[in-house]
């Protein structure tokens, strides 16, 4: 080959790599297909149920935290301050929300036990919870915290105060790293007056479910106890009074 000629590569392909693009972030075509698949449930609870579980992995519920929870709650995107972004337009809104669903569980006497263990759900699958075990109760309190009030409308009989406590137990006993926060978590929801003290020492007593029992209920005991001292303290003072 002359010293001058250049070497030159046959029957080879080089493909240029491309940037790696990012996804787009398209919150209002999440709003479209969610409240479509919604409305589309009807009034049938069961079906709505269905439709968040089965589409929670194709939606992509963590990436769109925010607007899953303004539809969930107000049934339309909001603005900042509260107001509603879509109000008027029907195909972008829905009833299936915690603003009409009161009314609704009133008018067609659904129970809130119908109710609650849905929204727990939709709570805990907003968020990408860390992989640390020792984080992970942090993040999951003050993520808690501010949907307490929410969860505290929907659980204001003794029986659905029971199902929320039965979800959470199973929910900590199925995500291995929320193992150690179970007893954090009850502990916020009665200071934060989702749980009161009777549904608490009836779920200890007799209401739990099988899945992680014995950690569980140790992880109680103590405060299980404290409430059992206060309660007596508080009849003996009843009766000297």
């Amino acid at each position: 080959m002359n010293k001058h000629q250049k070497p030159v590569l046959t029957g080879q392909r080089f493909k240029t790599r491309k940037r790696d693009e990012k996804e787009k972030f398209e919150p209002t075509v999440f709003r479209d297909t969610l409240v479509q698949g919604l409305n589309e449930a009807g009034d049938d609870l069961e079906a709505v149920a269905k439709f968040l579980d089965s589409t929670g992995s194709r939606l992509d519920y963590r990436r769109y935290a925010d607007t899953l929870f303004d539809i969930l709650v107000a049934g339309s995107m909001l603005a900042p301050g509260g107001t509603r972004i879509d109000d008027g337009d029907k195909t972008k809104m829905t009833n299936h929300c915690v603003f009409s669903a009161k009314e609704e569980m009133k008018r067609n006497d659904l129970p809130e036990t119908a109710v609650i263990g849905l929204l727990w759900t939709c709570v805990m699958n907003a968020v990408e919870w860390n992989k640390k075990e020792e984080l992970v109760a942090e993040q999951a309190l003050k993520h808690l915290k501010q949907y307490a009030p929410l969860l505290a409308v929907f659980s204001s009989q003794g029986q659905s105060e029971l199902i929320l406590l039965q979800k959470v137990q199973e929910y900590c006993y199925d995500n291995i790293h929320f193992m150690k926060a179970f007893q954090k978590i009850v502990v916020l929801f009665y200071k934060a007056d989702v749980l009161s003290e009777e549904a608490i020492l009836k779920w200890y007593k007799e209401a739990h479910v099988a899945k992680g029992k014995s950690v569980f209920l140790d992880q109680m005991k103590k405060f299980v106890e404290w409430l059992q001292n206060a309660e007596e303290e508080s009849e003996s003072e009843g009766e000297d009074s």
